[in-house]
């Protein structure tokens, strides 16, 4: 099965983009993919930033869940994600979870990531816990070329309770400092990009532990 879908972004002496989207799916697979092309349709550069809202709740997150990623380093967003916790530990893990908490503020962490061999990295959020030690999981498989960077939104908090894993080509810290440094990315006159994203469900502890498995072999 496969849906298609377009959306034009324009406004007079503003951007002229459109972003065309095709999610696939195959009968028996617990996967699909999404094949985006965004296009500047317009006369002049446009600025380009893309992140992708992957965000997985319970019961994947859970009282001991934890991600499953080739992280080559997980940079704090602010001193908000540096700041140690109330359980006497140092320092917050970016890859370990707990069970809501109360009056819990939010933590990202940037993950510059390791890719296989054929460019594309594997990231999961798993709880081994899941059905009586079965298992259960939530991955994502993507070109490193496209989206360098993986945002990590860390949200234990009541009522909230989440945890987004983002391919994204920026940063969260916003256009005006990304031009500034010289990071935001633009598109010149007819240009395309072309994003590749597989979501899809681990849905035992052996298929945890091949997910797994392929991540070390990164």
């Amino acid at each position: 099965m496969t849906l298609k879908g377009k959306i034009r972004e324009a406004a007079v002496f503003g951007e002229n983009i459109s972003l065309s989207r095709k999610i696939t799916m195959k009968f028996g697979e617990a996967k699909f993919s999404v094949h985006d092309v965004v296009e500047n349709m317009g006369f002049q550069e446009t600025e380009h930033m893309i992140l992708y809202h992957i965000n997985v709740g319970f019961p994947v997150l859970d009282s001991e869940s934890e991600m499953l990623s080739p992280t080559i380093s997980a940079i704090p967003r602010d001193e908000e994600a540096r700041a140690p916790i109330k359980d006497g530990c140092s320092k917050e893990e970016y890859n370990k979870f707990s069970g809501p908490i109360t009056s819990y503020k939010e933590k990202c962490y940037y993950h510059k990531m390791k890719a296989d061999r054929e460019g594309f990295v594997h990231s999961a959020i798993v709880n081994r816990k899941f059905n009586n030690g079965e298992g259960l999981g939530l991955y994502i498989k993507y070109p490193i070329a496209e989206l360098p960077w993986l945002i990590e939104w860390k949200m234990m908090g009541e009522g909230t309770y989440v945890v987004g894993m983002e391919p994204a080509n920026c940063l969260v810290t916003g256009r005006a400092k990304a031009r500034a440094d010289g990071t935001l990315q633009l598109l010149k006159p007819g240009e395309k990009r072309e994003y590749h994203l597989e979501i899809g469900v681990l849905s035992s502890k052996t298929e945890i532990a091949e997910f797994e498995k392929k991540i070390n072999a990164h």
